[in-house]
């Protein structure tokens, strides 16, 4: 073979292109049995290439389902993760505040927790809780008066309601403006029907006419009110307004047989100690409530005084004694 002829053959292999089994082309002597096959073939072709790209396209679409499905896994996982930590940090400020808060309340309390009753509360619930036993009062019970103990406002949790004797009996303080001969008659029909009430109270026997009486006796003082001085915004109509309106408030808690049985008590109330208090408190499920008039007010320093020096004097024993449990957990 000559040079010149192994230079065309390699010259002629440098254009051959990729080789197929089967060429698309119809030319001279084609048949239309043969057309027909070769119809179907390329028919058959499409739909090779058609089921093939399908699961290419499918393969893809599952991966960006799976990336997707995976980043919004890790999204919400990563959101999850920082609100726990948000409140995990917040139940801890929480915390700490409360345990600030109940330290203060327990151990140096400011003005406010006194005129709210939360400093009174905390030294009750020491004073009544499983530290102290009954019998640890029997030689460390302070002396408290009785008539101080009327004068405490008592919250009743079970009707969200505060229950004060000094808020139900005006005892000869009626506000400036109801003090003129011009409400005698009116101020005289409102004791007398207050007494017949708290009379039937103690023995737990209202009757409905009382009640209505004693509605009546209030009605009857709110409209003399306003005969009396005009409806404004002056500090004396104010004061009575206020007035009146603890004595409807009380008047319509007297309504109710659970608050009959405890104004009942309170009115009768013979206690002599702090322990008789913490029993009483206890046995009608009594909370202090937040003063609102002078004569409240003033109670609670010394009430609080009273405990405190009651929970000294007995945790002061217990230690002597060895039998002061461990304190609790800040």
């Amino acid at each position: 073979m000559t040079r010149t002829t192994l230079a065309a053959l390699a010259l002629i292999g440098s254009f051959a292109g990729q080789a197929f089994g089967q060429v698309n082309f119809i030319g001279p002597g084609s048949t239309p049995q043969g057309d027909i096959l070769r119809g179907e073939g390329v028919a058959l072709q499409g739909a090779g290439f058609f089921n093939y790209y399908t699961a290419k396209a499918n393969s893809i679409n599952a991966d960006t389902m799976m990336r997707v499905n995976e980043y919004i896994y890790l999204s919400i996982r990563q959101d999850r993760a920082e609100k726990a930590a948000r409140r995990a940090r917040r139940t801890a400020q929480r915390l700490a505040s409360f345990n600030q808060i109940r330290n203060r309340v327990e151990n140096d309390p400011n003005q406010n927790d006194m005129l709210k009753g939360n400093a009174l509360n905390a030294l009750f619930e020491q004073l009544g809780g499983p530290k102290i036993s009954p019998s640890s009062y029997r030689l460390n019970s302070f002396e408290l008066d009785a008539d101080m103990v009327r004068r405490i406002p008592f919250f009743y949790g079970p009707n969200q309601e505060t229950i004060a004797m000094s808020r139900i009996i005006p005892a000869g303080k009626w506000p400036i403006a109801l003090r003129g001969p011009e409400f005698a008659s009116q101020r005289r029909q409102y004791e007398h029907a207050l007494d017949a009430v708290l009379e039937l109270q103690l023995d737990r026997k209202t009757t409905r006419d009382s009640l209505t009486a004693l509605n009546t006796a209030v009605h009857n003082l709110s409209e003399r009110l306003d005969e009396v001085i005009s409806p404004e915004k002056e500090t004396l109509y104010l004061e009575a307004k206020q007035f009146l309106r603890r004595l409807d408030s009380s008047k319509e808690m007297m309504k109710r047989k659970d608050i009959e049985t405890i104004i009942g008590e309170i009115d009768r109330y013979s206690g002599t100690t702090v322990h008789d208090l913490i029993v009483f408190m206890q046995r009608y499920n009594l909370r202090f409530g937040v003063p609102e008039i002078g004569a409240e007010r003033a109670a609670y320093p010394k009430l609080y005084a009273a405990m405190k020096l009651q929970l000294d004097e007995l945790n002061e024993s217990l230690q002597v004694e060895g039998r002061v449990p461990r304190d609790r957990e800040p």
